[in-house]
């Protein structure tokens, strides 16, 4: 007897949704993240403005809690751990976390999203923390009516951007590429912001202060003239790294290190399946993941169902 039918990794968007529609089918599901009841990026956005159904827009940490309490009302169950392996045996798969658990499972869906990536830039680890930050609603008080510099330009960081300009006195957004990336409606929004500065075409080279951020050295790109700005803080949102470094030799992963799958979100790997941003192809958006964790959960259903 397994410890589960399901054991989830991952309690965003696509793993919640792949519980909401295994517990409605019966099945015995773990949902198991490092943070309770999700680490998602999600809960931390100050608005949704894209997610169909919420014509005025709806919070990252709604949408998030009345996930998981649907998930709750038809049995779910949510463990804290961070998963460090899975074992793959014919009959079973053997789920890993840091704290020497293990948990046996008939399958598994692969749904532990993403993590912010970094400038790699002289001063980004010193002052992390201390001026360098990463989410603008769980750290931008602490910049009230203080100079920020936002880097990223695609829908994420300007999201961001947006939020640290009802703060902070004056937001610098920065983007390497020659335009912003982010939707023509979020461009829009951060075009029409007084409190908005918009830099394209330069990117940071080192983060520089005493005990806290207070500069940052800026390099334009095509010419390489430099510049040395003053700001308080420096929030980094330039992209996103797929959490996959367990996964080496377990499940095939593309250039970027996210999962490949089929259009069932089945990996070659049978009973192992993946499911929102952490799967190759995946357009990054709440929406698609919900599906992803759909269309997972109903393929684990359907596979269950022939098992022996």
């Amino acid at each position: 007897m397994f410890d589960y039918d399901v054991v989830i990794i991952g309690g965003g968007p696509a793993g919640l949704t792949a519980g909401l529609y295994l517990g409605r089918a019966s099945h015995r599901i773990v949902i198991l993240d490092y943070e309770i009841p999700s680490s998602s990026y999600v809960k931390n956005l100050e608005t949704i403005e894209n997610y169909p159904g919420f014509s005025g827009g709806v919070s990252g940490a709604s949408l998030i809690s009345e996930m998981v309490t649907q998930v709750k009302n038809y049995g779910g169950e949510f463990k804290q751990a961070n998963v460090i392996g899975i074992e793959n045996f014919s009959s079973c798969k053997w789920v890993k976390t840091d704290d020497g658990q293990c948990y046996t499972t008939a399958a598994v869906i692969i749904a532990g999203g993403c993590h912010p990536q970094k400038l790699a830039v002289p001063g980004e680890e010193e002052f992390q923390g201390k001026g360098v930050f990463n989410c603008a609603f769980c750290d931008g008080g602490q910049f009230v009516e203080r100079v920020v510099a936002v880097c990223g330009g695609g829908d994420s960081g300007v999201t961001e951007a947006l939020y640290m300009a009802k703060l902070a006195s004056k937001v610098i957004l920065i983007e390497a590429m020659p335009t912003l990336t982010a939707s023509a409606v979020l461009r829009e929004k951060a075009l029409t912001n007084s409190k908005l500065e918009i830099r394209c075409g330069v990117k940071v080279e080192r983060i520089v202060g005493n005990h806290r951020v207070e500069a940052i050295e800026l390099v334009e790109v095509v010419s390489g003239r430099k510049e040395n700005l003053k700001v308080n803080g420096i929030l980094v949102h330039i992209g996103l790294i797929p959490n996959t470094q367990y996964l080496n030799g377990i499940v095939p992963l593309d250039s970027q290190g996210q999962i490949i799958v089929n259009n069932k979100m089945e990996t070659e790997i049978p009973y192992i399946f993946a499911a929102g941003d952490i799967r190759s192809g995946s357009l990054r958006q709440i929406s698609t993941a919900v599906g992803d964790g759909a269309t997972a959960a109903i393929s684990t259903v359907r596979l269950l169902q022939r098992a022996p």
